[in-house]
């Protein structure tokens, strides 16, 4: 009888605990989004059955960055290493919207009981490239870049919303803006998933760009509406 007591007993410590581990970087829906909200369904990449897309005509000037064009291909980039730790110092979160299609997704950090283990797959789909809707495995260097200039600029406040302009570009895509804009890098870092596009909502461009200076060691460029970041070589540039 006193042995069954004390497994009952180790039985729900360990629940408790599992239990925290799991809120460490827990997607939220978002019911008040204008579109259906992102899901983590775990190896379910299909969170959209009709993900909205747009022509190319519909687009706005604001989403051809001119990145400056690297020698060479991105092949020669593409085993550079890992250039970001992130270990969150608060619990926040995030509120993510895709400017192009409108989606929403909030996702929960927590600090405690954190241990890098971000889900990854639901970001890879939310960077992924809406007009052609396909994913690739998101550099985890520049989403850790991208974490930590978003926990920077917290302040006392516990959630932050994003507004991303661009993660991951097909060839095609590259190919169709570069048609449109001829400042549109061939060799994008956006081609292999190791650049993000993105600004805060009620923070100034001029705050964005101080904070990205420090915690962006690779390539960073600012803009009137939004910031580069990449995990390419260091460089800085404005348009």
């Amino acid at each position: 009888m006193i042995s069954r007591k004390n497994l009952s007993r180790r039985t729900f410590a360990i629940g408790l605990l599992t239990a925290g581990v799991c809120e460490s970087a827990t997607p939220i829906i978002n019911l008040k989004a204008r579109k259906s909200p992102l899901v983590n369904t775990g190896s379910n990449l299909n969170f959209f059955q009709n993900s909205p897309r747009k022509e190319f005509g519909e687009l706005d000037s604001l989403y051809f960055d001119p990145e400056p064009e690297l020698s060479g291909t991105t092949d020669k980039f593409i085993n550079y290493k890992e250039n970001s730790f992130f270990r969150p110092k608060k619990r926040f979160s995030l509120k993510l919207r895709n400017v192009n299609t409108s989606e929403t997704y909030s996702y929960r950090i927590k600090a405690a009981f954190f241990d890098n283990e971000l889900n990854y797959d639901v970001l890879d789909y939310f960077f992924r490239d809406w007009r052609e809707n396909e994913t690739i495995k998101m550099d985890r260097g520049v989403i850790k870049n991208f974490l930590k200039i978003c926990e920077s600029l917290l302040g006392s406040e516990r959630e932050l919303e994003v507004d991303v302009t661009s993660g991951y570009r097909t060839t095609k895509t590259n190919e169709k803006l570069r048609k449109n804009n001829s400042k549109v890098a061939k060799n994008s870092m956006h081609l292999v998933g190791r650049a993000i596009d993105f600004k805060v909502r009620n923070r100034s461009i001029e705050k964005l760009e101080m904070v990205a200076k420090k915690l962006t060691p690779g390539g960073l460029g600012i803009y009137s509406g939004f910031i580069h970041i990449d995990t390419g070589p260091y460089r800085r540039w404005k348009a």
